[in-house]
């Protein structure tokens, strides 16, 4: 077993400056090496808990089955804080979308995207609400928290109404919302007040920063003020924050980057709990 340590000095600022709970522990976002977990994927969560991951969420074609995916993951000590579920997988049979998560070891399934086809009216997001309702129920019967992963497409507006206030409305409570701090602000959202008026359906957060010409950026490269994001996320019980970057020239530079961001934000004062964890063979 890896010895953790603390990669990082305590913040000796003002009480003033805004801080981070260092018992935050810090995911990737596979989408962001999926070339890597097709090719050979127990490498790769290797790869990426020695970076100081302790947290995976799994996306994307995976060269290998659950069951090893879960072993590797526990053998390394990498949590899964989700599974992103195939649209097409979700609409027809989701008790098998339900059975491979929990055979990835992870207790939450999201949908994670939905092609342009399925998202052109109105009833067809009310067909997805219907759907996803009664997914719930099956999943909640299995231990599993279905989720929704949200981008920009759900912010423009359908004959008057956005998709995502339809989404927040009309969802069952239990079907949590998986944001994306990028995505918010690409669809012209205010990330902090957005997360402030969805306090208690928020429950798993991308880090994405935002370039100043609007393209993506590793964390702390770009113009979002993400510690206050954070904090603000863990101030109403987020618990899941994933670094993702879908457009990275060299995606394992970007983990290490926005990793190593993170570990320099300003944290809370007068604690000796481990947070944005390094870790050593």
């Amino acid at each position: 077993m890896r010895t953790l340590i603390v990669a990082f000095l305590l913040s000796t600022t003002a009480c003033s400056t805004p801080v981070i709970d260092p018992g935050t522990i810090v995911g990737a976002q596979l989408y962001t090496v999926r070339e890597s977990m097709a090719a050979d994927p127990l490498a790769t969560l290797r790869r990426v808990a020695d970076l100081g991951y302790r947290e995976v969420e799994i996306a994307g074609t995976i060269g290998a089955k659950p069951e090893a995916i879960c072993q590797q993951t526990r053998a390394l000590e990498l949590r899964v804080a989700a599974v992103h579920a195939d649209w097409q997988l979700l609409r027809t049979d989701p008790a098998t979308a339900i059975a491979e998560t929990k055979a990835l070891c992870s207790d939450t399934l999201i949908l994670a995207w939905l092609p342009e086809d399925q998202r052109q009216t109105l009833a067809q997001w009310r067909e997805w609400v219907e759907h996803l309702n009664l997914i719930a129920d099956l999943a909640e019967r299995e231990g599993v928290r279905i989720a929704y992963h949200a981008h920009d497409f759900e912010f423009a507006e359908i004959d008057g109404i956005r998709p995502i206030d339809l989404l927040m409305d009309e969802l069952d409570p239990r079907i949590g919302f998986e944001l994306d701090t990028y995505w918010l602000a690409h669809a012209g959202e205010d990330p902090l007040r957005f997360l402030q008026r969805h306090a208690d359906r928020v429950t798993h957060l991308h880090l994405k920063d935002m370039a100043g010409d609007g393209s993506m950026a590793d964390v702390g490269e770009g113009t979002l003020p993400l510690t206050q994001i954070i904090i603000q996320a863990q101030q109403q019980g987020v618990r899941h924050f994933l670094v993702e970057r879908d457009d990275a020239s060299d995606p394992w530079a970007s983990l290490a980057a926005s990793l190593d961001s993170l570990r320099a934000m300003p944290l809370q004062r007068n604690t000796t709990s481990n947070a944005f964890r390094s870790a050593n063979p």
